[in-house]
């Protein structure tokens, strides 16, 4: 599931759908941010979503609270990837479930499944100058690696490399700013 493919999200919180398409309308999207961000591949971030959405309506989750329905299907997501790697004898690549879980809740991941991070990335993007938007489109649209990347604008990979680097940083600072003047706004 491409970002673009994601459902949207609830838009009338205030009206919640007390449907199963609501339920899975309110959830899906930013279950699967989660899973993506604990390193599950995209298809089988797909597959664990919908293996939770239904393991949460037998449970009845469709009935309870949005915020602790959230909490639900991400640990039964977590642990059905979890068994998953298990299985294949494989380890996360991730050290500490506790960063993960801060690290959502600091993009408000559990409010809106990440949608308003998305958000607030797709405007720091259309910020970036032109030379920075470049190295974005190169390394993360079109996959190209640092050697080739080096190559076609004259630099070399260590120059990318920090280039990178730099642009990363400057999009995460943009992120957080506007997340932090969202919440300000809405304590306003």
């Amino acid at each position: 599931m491409t970002a673009a493919a994601l459902p949207a999200l609830d838009d009338q919180p205030d009206r919640p759908d007390r449907t199963v398409a609501g339920f899975v309308r309110r959830h899906q999207a930013g279950l699967w941010r989660w899973l993506r961000t604990l390193g599950c591949e995209a298809a089988d971030a797909e597959e664990h979503c919908q293996d939770a959405l239904l393991a949460g309506l037998t449970a009845g989750a469709d009935r309870w609270p949005p915020d602790d329905a959230g909490r639900w299907l991400r640990r039964a997501a977590r642990n059905l990837f979890l068994m998953r790697l298990r299985r294949e004898r494989r380890q996360p690549n991730w050290t500490s479930l506790d960063g993960i879980e801060a690290g959502w809740q600091a993009i408000r991941g559990d409010h809106d499944g990440g949608a308003a991070a998305v958000a607030a990335l797709g405007r720091c993007l259309r910020a970036l100058g032109e030379r920075e938007a470049e190295l974005v489109e190169r390394r993360y649209r079109a996959g190209e690696s640092r050697a080739d990347m080096g190559r076609a604008l004259g630099l070399g990979e260590a120059g990318i490399k920090q280039a990178l680097r730099r642009v990363r940083d400057k999009l995460r600072t943009c992120v957080r700013r506007r997340l932090q003047a969202m919440d300000e706004e809405t304590e306003a």
